[in-house]
């Protein structure tokens, strides 16, 4: 027998999630539905798709290649139902969106209220992650990322910029004796660092000041980042847009510019995306200006 989409769509989430219970958590079947699916798929294949261990999950080389042929079919179904259930003045459906800590409280949260506001029928999953997500595996609609690009098979435009200054606490500048005349005295301060800088952190500033720097605390949250920094532990790399709210401007003095960093959507859709990410699109544009 032919395999039925359904259970391609099933394969392709188990293998995204490396898991039967997981799978069925996302799918809201049970496990042994799951499993039952997958045992179906592998008889009509006639061949074995998945090696499965009390440990994990993993694609036969013939599950791989069964696997990519199912992203595409996965694309064609969502595309033929997407030409349906698209209406331009009142669309339906679910927007994945992934998007970075930095632009999350101040542009992307403030657009999905106007977004949901105007499209009462559609709902919207939202990722905020600073490291890059894999758009396919992660049914990911739309990606806001901010920076270069390497190696991208996805589809770009950009929607504005990014400008970043390296803020510490009014104490804590104090305690070092208020900014220096020359910055490449910051080298000797302590540092914050989110994980995406590495280790050692290189910053450039204006007039040809550069220097590298051993953080005194790295983490993977802005949030967290921005925490530390009003608790006085040290100078540290934010967006400008992160500290305008009353606490922030508050507590935080802007020790140097930094520059600006593009920003862009990204989408795998082959030809243009659908109306309602189109649409999503434009919200952001409207908060970056």
């Amino acid at each position: 027998m032919k395999p039925n989409v359904h259970d391609m769509l099933t394969f392709i989430e188990v293998v995204d999630t490396r898991s039967f219970t997981t799978a069925s958590i996302r799918l809201g079947r049970s496990k042994s539905a799951i499993s039952q699916t997958i045992s179906r798929l592998e008889a009509d294949m006639n061949t074995r798709l998945l090696q499965r261990s009390t440990r994990a999950l993993t694609l036969t080389d013939t599950g791989a290649r069964f696997y990519d042929s199912c992203l595409a079919v996965k694309y064609a179904y969502d595309n033929a139902l997407e030409s349906i259930w698209e209406d331009k003045d009142n669309p339906q459906g679910t927007l994945s969106i992934t998007a970075p800590h930095a632009l999350c409280a101040a542009v992307v949260t403030p657009a999905i209220k106007l977004y949901l506001d105007r499209y009462p029928r559609m709902s919207v999953r939202l990722l905020a992650e600073d490291a890059s997500v894999k758009l396919i595996e992660e049914h990911i609609d739309l990606a806001i990322r901010v920076g270069k690009l390497a190696g991208q098979t996805a589809r770009v435009t950009k929607v504005g910029t990014l400008s970043e200054s390296l803020y510490a606490h009014p104490d804590y500048i104090q305690a070092q004796g208020g900014i220096p005349n020359n910055l490449n005295d910051l080298e000797n301060w302590d540092h914050i660092a989110n994980e995406w800088q590495g280790n050692p952190v290189t910053y450039t500033l204006p007039k040809g000041v550069s220097f590298k720097v051993l953080p005194r605390a790295r983490c993977n949250s802005l949030p967290d980042i921005l925490k530390l920094t009003q608790n006085g532990l040290g100078i540290a790399r934010l967006p400008d847009i992160a500290t305008t709210s009353d606490e922030a401007s508050s507590s935080l003095i802007k020790v140097s510019p930094l520059g600006d960093a593009p920003i862009y959507a990204l989408h795998q859709f082959d030809t243009k995306p659908p109306q309602r990410v189109r649409d999503f699109i434009t919200l952001i544009r409207e908060k970056l200006r």
